[in-house]
């Protein structure tokens, strides 16, 4: 039987995670410059599952793409 302590630390814990495994998906997109298959490679997964990850984080992939200034 769960106690209200035990279900605020799974609560805790699920949040926890989630911010750790987003942290390592934008690792991986910064490095790999928002490439999602090289990222996925990274990261030891396929890019369809990091595709759900990235839509599940709401991780705007335009943040990592290289982006010229022309104007220079």
């Amino acid at each position: 039987m769960k106690t209200r302590e035990s279900g605020a630390d799974d609560n805790l814990l699920k949040s926890t995670m989630a911010d750790f495994e987003k942290h390592i998906i934008i690792s991986a997109l910064e490095q790999t410059r928002g490439n999602q298959s090289k990222a996925a490679m990274r990261l030891g997964t396929t890019k369809r599952i990091l595709s759900y990850r990235v839509r599940k984080y709401g991780i705007d992939l335009g943040q990592f793409c290289k982006r010229t200034d022309r104007s220079k």
